[in-house]
């Protein structure tokens, strides 16, 4: 199939639109105009809309100004609060488990990410470990714990006493490297979670109407394919799936194609190879020349939208990498810093912590882009002023910092 020629503003402005951070006007149709997700999703229930229109939200434990799944929601839906995506654990309308990384996902997915549990089987994740008989035992111990519980168990609960080899070489708690063991291969799952804490229980009984497990890989790739939009060929990360070869990948999407799931673009000044989600094509043409919004988000590292930082330099020119990893020479900017997105551009990037102590989150240092305007400037700090409102916190600059 032939690509289909797109603008370079157009296909940013649908990726943005999909991800629920666009605002515009002068469209055309059912898309003459629209509105960021935070516009009309509210606490419990939007929180909930929102994880199933992005199909996962990474997990991960920094908490520099606020945990990431939290960060994301935050920008979707009016008047988040942590409680509103922890409250569906107990109602059993989410899991977590592997997708992107470690994830936040509808509970509809379970199914899908059958593939993955079956390679992560227990035994083939410890069959190389050094304390690989240690490691089944404790399981074994930690399953009797857990079956004999009348409610979930957090994982200090389950400590064993013991020290053990991690997957990274390090040492850790014997208990801890068996909960990862388990629950990579679904045997437990988080029933809920308070923060970093984690409360385990078997995934036998948990659920009493869990998704039937798919057979394939397949469902999963589709889902991917909505969770992106817009997606590239070369993405090693391509359907979420594991030890899959580049030829296969192609073959893969030379299917999508095929079968009418994805549409190849051909964008200008754009050397990568893009496709789009068939069922957004329409909204690509009434993008073209709309009004757009100046709404400012702030960013965390692993927002959905920053999932492909190749996509994000292609689509914005916009160059960003999280540098908490790496050692503090080498670093351009910082080691947590949330990227300023307004209206259907990057306009800079801010170093902000949250010091709950005191009750405040501090602007340590800004750095703007070429052609951001004093009033994008003005825009972003007083995004950044409702962030901090968000947070319980009072906005404090350091001399000189923006």
């Amino acid at each position: 199939m032939e690509p289909r020629r797109v603008s370079l503003p157009a296909l940013r402005r649908l990726l943005l639109a999909h991800q629920g951070l666009l605002g515009w006007s002068g469209g055309a149709g059912r898309d003459r105009e629209g509105a960021p997700w935070r516009e009309r999703l509210r606490g419990g229930p939007g929180a909930l809309k929102a994880l199933r229109a992005l199909e996962a939200v990474q997990l991960d434990p920094v908490n520099i100004v606020e945990r990431n799944h939290h960060l994301v929601l935050m920008n979707r839906v009016d008047g988040y609060q942590p409680r509103h995506l922890e409250g569906h654990y107990a109602r059993r309308r989410v899991y977590e488990y592997w997708a992107q990384a470690r994830c936040v996902l509808p509970i509809e997915r379970f199914g899908e990410l059958a593939p993955r549990r079956r390679l992560w089987a227990l035994d083939a994740t410890v069959a190389t470990m050094k304390d690989r008989e240690r490691l089944l035992r404790a399981a074994d111990e930690i399953l009797r714990l857990l079956a004999a519980s009348p409610e979930p168990l957090p994982a200090r609960a389950l400590d064993l006493g013991e020290k053990v080899q991690s997957y990274w070489g390090w040492q850790t708690k014997l208990s801890s490297q068996a909960l990862e063991h388990l629950w990579e291969s679904g045997e437990i799952v988080v029933a809920h979670r308070r923060g970093d804490e984690r409360y385990y229980a078997p995934t036998a009984g948990w659920h009493p109407g869990l998704p039937a497990d798919e057979t394939g890989w397949e469902p999963l790739l589709h889902t991917f394919v909505r969770a992106y939009g817009v997606v590239d060929g070369s993405d090693p990360r391509l359907g979420w799936r594991s030890r899959w070869k580049v030829a296969e990948r192609r073959t893969a999407l030379e299917r999508l194609v095929a079968d009418g799931t994805l549409q190849p673009v051909a964008v200008d000044g754009v050397k990568r190879r893009y496709f789009v989600w068939t069922p957004l094509l329409g909204r690509l043409a009434a993008l073209e020349r709309v009004r757009v919004a100046p709404h400012v988000f702030l960013l965390s590292p692993l927002d959905n939208l920053l999932w492909r930082r190749e996509r994000v330099e292609d689509l914005f020119g916009f160059d960003y990498r999280w540098e908490i990893y790496v050692p503090e020479a080498k670093r351009t900017y910082g080691p947590y810093v949330l990227p300023v997105l307004e209206g259907d551009r990057f306009v800079g990037r801010v170093d902000a912590r949250l010091d709950r102590d005191a009750g405040r989150l501090v602007l340590r240092r800004a750095w703007w882009e070429r052609g951001a305007t004093a009033a994008s400037r003005r825009r972003a700090l007083a995004g950044l002023g409702s962030l901090a409102e968000r947070l319980g916190a009072d906005l404090v600059a350091r001399r000189g910092a923006a």
